[in-house]
Order: structure tokens, then C-alpha cells, then sequence
């Protein structure tokens, strides 16, 4: 037999052999599934509640992106990274889910670009001005974001966080990646979801109710059933009903009857947003120059602090704040001129937030109005776990009870060295087994008619595991009113110094997290370094680079063709010799 014929038998067993283990490694891949994630922070690895999601699927999903056309580097990453996440979520889904990058405002004419735009805005998407100097001035609309359907409805998803600091683009985009699983598996979650979470609005103790909050409400009720509960009027709260309830800015004293509704409510594993702070003070009462600020008379500090926490009988002032507009200046008839905005150390801007808690990672300021601080109380049993997750800056102080407010604060520049209690908490996440505030308060008359109350489930005195989030500042959830259109304005918006504040991101995943049953929210402490180039090692070794990048891989194939040709002549040479 020649060297050639063997030769030849043996590269043919090779391949057949190859192909075997190809068809068997196809096999196995069918039956058991697994993805392999190299990278350093598990950038492309699902978290598990977001596989079980997936993996739960019994319908299409259809996911439209409107990032597709000519893009600044920043808004290409985003694409890139949006694409891989859905390649991600598409394996686990077993080709359930199609998706498909569009722009939707391509080959349009100026009044077919505002029909689309009004269109896009209706279904919840934000969009963004996209403005670039490169070859002379040029401004377009964009919406970075997309529109998740499934089984006939549809959620948007916000893929570009908003951008309060102009200077950290980067920032915001790396933010913005992170929060990609989040999004998504969140919108599927809730399209997927038949049972909606149901809301109730505490009233009865002169809670916020109607206009101010209108703009939470209508957020809210796009994912949750949003009630009113009247807590005078009812004997209990029902948790077959309601999943959370929101305790909205109270300013009139909550007797023991409805505390104990409140508490039982809890006990039975409800979940609770408490929005309370003790000083009664409104910018209206500034009309008079100055007001005292005093206590509304809650009657909720045994209670809170039974759960672990106590708000205290304070106010919060910190040099990191928003400005209100002064007048400076009168004409002779006395009338007023020119306003001039001062800073307001009484509304501190809150931008210490925790970023190892899902509820707060990556979240972007929040104003403050008259709030106070918070302390967390030690349990016995550390049965209750307690994470602080909003703090005020470290130039900041608080005054207590009572308090005398006077405009004339701001004619004055503060003085830092007096501003030296830093990080004031503010807001407190609380999870855990909660003890009842009445245990062993009431008697076998009270209990007796607890126990055959309609509709209640009898008194209990220690909770199963449950959560609460408590804010000491009641108007964080208050939108403020347009005058001249006469419509509220949206959450967050500070008219004075036209900023958007993150107060409805926080509270909207405050609510998220307190319902959150199926672990979705784990996806939002997702971690993606941001690694970014040294501008000014690029603009000087630019051009060696470029060269390496395009005589290298040449250079490679020459020395591979000549390697390749040397040892043929020296095998097949030494075969015929």
C-alpha cells in the first residue's frame, strides 16, 4: 500500500470521526442546555429568577428596538450590548422570542415624524435630542427604547436612563447597560404576569389623595390594580385583596383602632410603604416670611419603632439642595421686580444612594422637601433585617422640634463648618419577621371581637417574613401643578430650575420591590464595569495601532503560507527519498 492510500484512509477516519463527535455533542446540546459566560463580572450570565421566567414562556414574545441607524459610539455600544442581552434571553426562551431593531422615524416626511412621535410618546417612550458637532451642527429625535409584546399587549421598556449629570455621559450609558436584564425581564414579567399586584392608598387622616399624587397613580396603574382605602371605615384591611398598601404623607393624629388595623394587615404579610415625616412645614406657609414648624401629632412612634425604625421629631438641612426664586428688587411702588433663585437648604438633593440594594442601584437624584432622618432600632433576635437606602450629603444637619423657618435663611450663606452630621438617613428598606406593636395590649374582650370581625383573619402577634420601606418625607410622592396649563406636572419635575428628579423611579421600584414575588428585581444589582480608553494614549499611539491592526494579520498569513509550504517540501521531500 503507498504512503498516499495511507495517508488518505487516515485523514477520512479523522474526518468521519470528527463528524461523529460533532453529532453526538449536537445531541447532548439538545438535551442538556448550558452557556458558558468568560467574563470577569458575568456579564452575559441571566440570573436565575430571570431563566425561571424565560423558561416559563407559553406564548411568543416580540420585542421592536428603535436603536437602528447612524449613532454616535456611546448609542452603538447600547445597541451591541441590547442585542446581545436579547440573544441571551432568546436561547433561554427556546426561540420564543423574535426581536428586531427599526428606526422609526427612516424615509419620513416632517408631519409623518410627528404623527410617529405622538404615537411612540402614547405608548410610554421618552424621547432624547441627540445633538452632534462633527460636520457642522445637526439635532435629531430619537427613542432609545423598546416595545415588548406578548399575547396581545403591550409594555415600554426605557433602554437610556435619564441623564441628570450633562458631564458623565459615559456613566449614564454603562447604567444603563447594567440595568438591560432588569428591563426586560421586567416588562415580560408583568406582561406574563395574569394576577396584577394590587395598590391601596391609605385615606382617612389627611393623607395626600387626588392632584398631588395624581402622576404616581396613573404610573402605577399601568402595572398594578391602584385603590383607595378608607382606614375609619373599615374593620380591617383585607390581604386578599391588596398586596401592598402606601401610607401617604399622614397629617392628622392615626388612633390605636387604625394602627392596629395597619399592624395586623402587616402581620398577615402585607407590605408597607410609609411616606411620613413629623414637622408640619408647606412652602405656602413661607408667604408669611417665616413659620413655625411643629409636630402633627402622628401617634405612629411606638409602632414604628416595634418594626425598627423611628422617625424622628426633626428636620433635615443640607448644603447639597435645590433653590427657590426670591424676590430681589421693588420698583417705587413697592412691587416686585426681579425674582432671583437662592439655594433652599431645606429641600436637600439626595444622590447618596445605596447601590448594593436592587431598589436603589444606579438611581439618580431625589428632591427632598421639608423631610427629617430616620434611625434603625436594634431587634433582640435580628429577626428583622434593616438596610439603609437613601442618605443626605455629608454637609448637612438637622434641627429639631420646633422649628422656626424664615426666608430671610437664604439672604444668609450657611456656615459648612455647622453643616457636620453627614449622611442623615433618610429612607430604610425593612425585611423580616415583624413583632405586633399590640402584643399583650389588648384584652380577651378586644381579641374576642377581633376574632369574629367580618372579613378579618383574627389577631396575630407575630408576621410571616414580609417587608416595608419607610421614607421620612412625605412629598416625595407629590407632583406639583401647572398653573397655565392647568394640569399636574409629572413626578419629579422642579419647575423652578427645570430639573427631573428620579423621586418616581424610586418610588415606582419601592413598589416593585415590596410585591416582587418572582425575584425579578435581583437583576437590577447587575454589575458591568465600565472599561474605558485612555483618550489621550489613543490620540497619540492612534497611528502605530492602526498600522499593527493592518500589517499584522498580512504579516501573520505570509509567515503561515511560507511555514505551510517549507513543511510540506520538507515531508512529501523526505517521503520520496
Amino acid at each position: 500500500m503507498s504512503i498516499h492510500s495511507k495517508t488518505k484512509r487516515q485523514a477520512l477516519s479523522q474526518l468521519f470521526l470528527l463528524l461523529a463527535i460533532l453529532v453526538v455533542l449536537n445531541i447532548l446540546g439538545n438535551q442538556w442546555f448550558t452557556r458558558f459566560d468568560l467574563t470577569s463580572e458575568k456579564r452575559f450570565s441571566l440570573t436565575q429568577p430571570t431563566r425561571d421566567l424565560l423558561s416559563q414562556l407559553n406564548d411568543d414574545v416580540y420585542i421592536q428596538v428603535y436603536l437602528d441607524g447612524e449613532f454616535p459610539a456611546g448609542f452603538k455600544r447600547l445597541r451591541n450590548a441590547t442585542a446581545e442581552m436579547l440573544n441571551e434571553f432568546k436561547a433561554y426562551t427556546g426561540n420564543k422570542l423574535q426581536y428586531e431593531f427599526i428606526d422609526p422615524l427612516a424615509d419620513a416626511t416632517k408631519e409623518q415624524k410627528e404623527k410617529i412621535a405622538q404615537q411612540l410618546m402614547d405608548k410610554g417612550l421618552e424621547p432624547t435630542r441627540l445633538i452632534e458637532n462633527k460636520e457642522g451642527y445637526s439635532e435629531k429625535i430619537i427613542f432609545p427604547g423598546a416595545i415588548v409584546t406578548y399575547r396581545g399587549h403591550e409594555m415600554p421598556v426605557q433602554l437610556l436612563l435619564q441623564q441628570t449629570d450633562k458631564s458623565n455621559a459615559e456613566g449614564t450609558l454603562n447604567n444603563s447597560i447594567m440595568l438591560l436584564e432588569y428591563d426586560f425581564a421586567n416588562a415580560i414579567a408583568k406582561l406574563h404576569n395574569d394576577h396584577k399586584p394590587a395598590v391601596a392608598f391609605i385615606e382617612g387622616n389627611g393623607e395626600l389623595t387626588g392632584a398631588p399624587i395624581n402622576d404616581m397613580v396613573y404610573t402605577l396603574s399601568k402595572y398594578f390594580k391602584v385603590d383607595r382605602f378608607d382606614l375609619k371605615n373599615n374593620y380591617c384591611i383585607p390581604n386578599n385583596r391588596y398586596d401592598a398598601i402606601v401610607i401617604a404623607k399622614p397629617t392628622e393624629k392615626i388612633d390605636e383602632p387604625q394602627k392596629f388595623k395597619i399592624d395586623q394587615f402587616i402581620m398577615n404579610g402585607g407590605k408597607a410603604l410609609w411616606l411620613v415625616e413629623n414637622m408640619r412645614a408647606e412652602m405656602d406657609s413661607l408667604k408669611r416670611g417665616s413659620f413655625l414648624a411643629l409636630d402633627y401629632g402622628l401617634n405612629l412612634e411606638d409602632q414604628l419603632f416595634k418594626y425598627g425604625v423611628r422617625v424622628n421629631m426633626n428636620m433635615v438641612k443640607d448644603l447639597q439642595c435645590e433653590k427657590i426664586p426670591i424676590v430681589v428688587g421693588t420698583d417705587r411702588l413697592g412691587n416686585a421686580q426681579q425674582m432671583q433663585p437662592f439655594p433652599w437648604i431645606y429641600f436637600p438633593v439626595i444622590t447618596n444612594v445605596n447601590n448594593n440594594h436592587p431598589l436603589t442601584k444606579n438611581m439618580g437624584p431625589i428632591l427632598f422637601r421639608f423631610g427629617g432622618s430616620i434611625d434603625t432600632i436594634p431587634s433582640k433576635d435580628n429577626s428583622i433585617k434593616k438596610t439603609i437606602l437613601l442618605s443626605t450629603s455629608k454637609y448637612s444637619q438637622s434641627v429639631s422640634t420646633p422649628i422656626r423657618i424664615d426666608v430671610g435663611e437664604v439672604r444668609t450663606p450657611p456656615d459648612p463648618a455647622q453643616f457636620n452630621l453627614p449622611e442623615q438617613t433618610v429612607a430604610v428598606a425593612l425585611e423580616g419577621e415583624f413583632p405586633s406593636v399590640f402584643k399583650n395590649r389588648l384584652s380577651a374582650q378586644t381579641l374576642a371581637m377581633v376574632d369574629t370581625a367580618q372579613g378579618c383573619n383574627g389577631f396575630v402577634e407575630k408576621s410571616k417574613p414580609t417587608r416595608m420601606v419607610v421614607v421620612a418625607e412625605g412629598d416625595v410622592i407629590r407632583n406639583d401643578f401647572d398653573i397655565e396649563t392647568r394640569k399636574p406636572t409629572p413626578l419629579g419635575f422642579y419647575k423652578y430650575s427645570k430639573t427631573n428628579f428620579a423621586n418616581k423611579d424610586f418610588l415606582l421600584n419601592a413598589i416593585e420591590w415590596l410585591t416582587d414575588d418572582k425575584g425579578v428585581m435581583v437583576a437590577r444589582s447587575k454589575e458591568v464595569k465600565l472599561r474605558l480608553l485612555d483618550e489621550q494614549k489613543v490620540k497619540e499611539q492612534q497611528l502605530q495601532w492602526q498600522l499593527l491592526n493592518m500589517l499584522l494579520p498580512i504579516a501573520l498569513v505570509v509567515v503561515f503560507g511560507l511555514g505551510y509550504s517549507w513543511w510540506r517540501k520538507r515531508r512529501y521531500g523526505i517521503a520520496k527519498g
